[in-house]
């Protein structure tokens, strides 16, 4: 039987002046069957007022299979609709019709979820940072992230292990986590180099010392997320393993490149221009009123009402 034959694909056939005569029966059938992609197609199913009849059509391809959706997109509508009878209306239904119009719809939200969500986080990021260049950049980030992740899916499931694509929601279920994520430790980044920056340290300087003090809770963070989702891997549902292993490697790209990685680094390399035109990096005014006390190197630090001495004496 064909590959098809586990979930058929119903085509109906409706009349709006009647009874369905037996020779518009046997042609539609026929036009159905001569569809590229159609294995078979049975006997029609009659309503008990012959207005109605149901062609139950196998697809050679797999139901869930690319082939299988091309086809009823494609080719198995279009002879639907075109084959008609005058006075009468055709609807194709089943399985692979519903994957069809989920990935129809999927696709448009694509366009427009994706650059919706993209200008809010940038919005948050500018009011956040008062910059209107680092959320370009974190942005840059986190989308690269996204597309390294999605590659690394690719690779594995298709030309690794021969599959002939991914699940349509992946994207979706990506975007989810991995920029929600990324986004995340961005901030936690950013935010503490900021604060480094803020201290009176040079860009590089704020960047080793950002990664010092935030790069282990990102890295723990990251880890954990990153293990838990790998789990579910090992539920041997292709789904699950597709999903598992792209949130997985997401974050863990997320965590480990670019939020410890690439963002401290570029933020270093912009200098004073990555806060632009705010002055985030700036001192604050209680740094501005005298140096910083270090027992260490016998700095002194100057106060209202006095000086302290590297011995801790006043005067």
């Amino acid at each position: 039987m064909p590959a098809g034959a586990t979930q058929p694909s119903d085509v109906l056939l409706h009349s709006t002046g009647g009874a369905l005569a037996g020779d518009q029966l046997t042609t539609y059938r026929a036009a159905l069957t001569a569809v590229p992609g159609v294995g078979q197609v049975a006997e029609p199913l009659l309503s008990a007022d012959k207005a109605t009849a149901n062609f139950q059509v196998t697809l050679a391809a797999a139901p869930e299979s690319d082939a299988a959706l091309e086809t009823v997109r494609g080719a198995l509508r279009d002879a639907a609709h075109a084959a008609a009878p005058a006075g009468t209306t055709a609807a194709v239904g089943g399985m692979t019709a519903v994957f069809v119009d989920f990935q129809d719809a999927m696709n448009h939200d694509y366009a427009i979820v994706f650059p919706v969500a993209a200008v809010l986080i940038m919005i948050v990021l500018g009011l956040l940072l008062r910059s209107l260049v680092a959320p370009w950049y974190l942005m840059a980030s986190v989308f690269l992230g996204f597309a390294a992740t999605l590659g690394a899916a690719v690779l594995v499931f298709q030309h690794m292990q021969g599959e002939t694509g991914l699940i349509f929601t992946l994207p979706v279920i990506m975007y989810l986590f991995v920029v929600a994520l990324g986004t995340d430790y961005n901030i936690l980044m950013v935010a503490r180099l900021r604060e480094e920056a803020r201290a009176g340290h040079e860009p590089r300087q704020a960047a080793a010392l950002a990664l010092r003090h935030t790069g282990p809770t990102v890295a723990a963070a990251g880890l954990i997320l990153a293990g838990t989702f790998a789990s579910m891997m090992l539920a041997g549902n292709n789904v699950l393993s597709q999903m598992g292993f792209a949130i997985s490697v997401g974050i863990g790209i997320a965590a480990f490149v670019m939020a410890m990685f690439f963002t401290p680094a570029l933020t270093a390399l912009l200098g004073h221009r990555a806060w632009w035109p705010g002055h985030g990096d700036e001192q604050s005014g209680s740094a501005d009123r005298g140096e910083t006390f270090d027992m260490r190197d016998d700095r002194t630090l100057a106060a209202p009402g006095g000086q302290w001495t590297s011995s801790g004496e006043r005067r």
